[in-house]
């Protein structure tokens, strides 16, 4: 039954959608229409089934947790191009190692987590933070069904609760986005501080549009004043005020994300 729970949100927007044609509305209204009516009740249904996943305090962030999304997120990502092979590119770019030590900020459900703790091997380990408490349930529901060793807390980035160079590699995958831009400064901030001195960063996200098709879909995205620097190029800014060094562009993923390295 849990595995068919995905489908209730598409199901929502199409009988919206049904619903407002047999009342008469044009296409374009009854599109309008259903992602009115429906995206709130899909958020609200979220949020109810979210207390199935945990019952933990949420942390303190000022940035947007995902919480509501936890019980659709695995279903989703892999139907927008974020499966499989995106977590297995992260993990080939960011080098890890057998016995390194391994974060991941803003693990979400865990799935590039546990990917890195198995590619870290029995000498080395992977822990996985979020400040959605229905994120880390989820995430170490993955994780028994994975048999992984990947473990998992409920933190935010401005206050990572890691002593000092802790960690061989860090993962940013797809939160940086999740914060406003004062955020992101003290986020990279604690990350390098939590840094080996030969550690090194990998974060992809969302960057600068390489088609003109893409920046017409990510319009929204300068309006925001989260993505506003990121759309316009300038997450190697953020990472250089933040004390970081050998920034590097290590390529794209679906023509908007990016993926860049950098070191302690």
């Amino acid at each position: 039954m849990n595995r068919l729970l995905w489908l209730c949100p598409p199901l929502m927007l199409i009988g919206a959608f049904l619903v407002s044609l047999a009342l008469g509305f044009s296409i374009l209204s009854s599109i309008l229409i259903s992602l009115l009516i429906a995206c709130p009740v899909i958020i609200i249904y979220g949020a109810v089934r979210t207390r199935t996943l945990s019952k933990e305090p949420p942390a303190r962030t000022r940035g947007m947790p995902l919480n509501w999304a936890a019980p659709f997120y695995d279903a989703y990502c892999p139907k927008i191009g974020l499966g499989r092979a995106f977590r297995q590119r992260t993990i080939e770019l960011a080098d890890i190692r057998t016995g390194h030590h391994v974060l991941d900020v803003g693990c979400g459900t865990g799935v590039l987590t546990i990917i890195a703790a198995k590619a870290a091997g029995g000498e080395g380990m992977a822990v996985g933070i979020d400040p959605a408490p229905a994120m880390i349930g989820k995430a170490r529901e993955n994780a028994r069904k994975e048999a992984s060793r990947a473990e998992f807390r409920v933190a935010a980035i401005e206050e990572l609760p890691f002593n000092d160079s802790s960690f061989d590699r860090v993962l940013s995958s797809l939160m940086l986005h999740h914060l406003p831009p004062d955020v992101k400064l003290k986020g990279l901030a604690e990350i390098k501080r939590v840094l080996k001195p030969d550690g090194k960063l990998l974060l992809v996200d969302i960057g600068k549009p390489t088609s003109a098709l893409w920046w017409i879909i990510a319009w929204p995205l300068v309006l925001w004043h989260f993505t506003r620097e990121q759309v316009h190029g300038h997450i190697p800014e953020f990472l250089g005020k933040a004390g970081f060094r050998e920034i590097e562009k290590k390529g794209g993923w679906i023509r908007v994300l990016e993926f860049w390295s950098a070191s302690k």
